[in-house]
């Protein structure tokens, strides 16, 4: 099995030639195949510089910046694994995550990280604000799409390659709430989804604004609700 690793990159020139390292280093000791495939997201800084610099990563490029959702869409599109997953640059989810998918992923469609299953552990809380946000988006998007996950918004998700291409050949959503639509599609194509607890720990030099993202966030959430017909996959009209 070929594991086809995506990271989005925006402004990341600082850290993610290390973290590439980390990465590389953790899937060779646990003997994996694999791709990394690193996507510079429009950045400001030198990160397209930085990225091409890595040796044995799949360094991808764009100007000008779409967002996370876009990010992740173009690595996909890029990927040739059996399997694709996403994860955040700046290693917030613990790889161990990576050998836990890999044992779970015949069983399921797509596997989703979770910082609020039984089985995670959080080594570093986000501040009260950002705790609030998200407790109240978690609550708004399972009663306006009739979930019930504990965590859509983690940064870790997996899934069979082939499976990937056909949901983000329907994305419409480039911002943070991509993850929602992902999961719209699966779950309106009738996809087995595992939600999986990881090691988790915040991020405290993300500069995203929480109100900022929120705002839109929500405004995306409609116009998810609103492309619900054209999310079925061709085979399923």
């Amino acid at each position: 099995m070929k594991l086809s690793i995506v990271v989005p990159c925006y402004n990341e020139s600082k850290d993610i030639a290390k973290n590439s390292e980390i990465i590389k280093n953790y899937l060779e000791s646990i003997k994996q195949d694999y791709e990394l495939i690193l996507v510079n997201d429009g950045s400001k800084d030198n990160t397209k510089e930085v990225i091409e610099a890595i040796p044995g990563v799949k360094a991808l490029s764009y100007e000008p910046n779409r967002g996370k959702g876009g990010a992740v869409k173009y690595g996909i599109e890029n990927a040739t694994g059996d399997y694709v997953l996403f994860m955040d640059a700046d290693l917030s989810t613990d790889l161990e995550a990576i050998d836990k998918f890999i044992k779970l992923a015949p069983n399921y469609d797509m596997v989703i990280g979770s910082r609020h299953a039984k089985d995670s552990v959080i080594k570093k809380k986000q501040p009260a604000l950002r705790v609030f946000i998200g407790w109240c988006c978690r609550k708004l998007v399972n009663m306006k799409f009739h979930f019930k996950y504990k965590d859509t918004q983690c940064g870790f998700k997996a899934m069979r390659t082939d499976i990937a291409k056909k949901i983000v050949s329907k994305q419409v959503v480039n911002n943070f709430a991509f993850d929602v639509e992902y999961l719209y599609i699966a779950k309106l194509n009738n996809l087995s989804i595992y939600e999986m607890g990881v090691i988790w720990a915040d991020d405290r030099g993300s500069t995203v604004s929480p109100l900022k993202s929120s705002i839109k966030f929500f405004r995306d959430l409609s116009f998810i609700k609103k492309h619900k017909k054209t999310y079925l996959f061709d085979e399923e009209k």
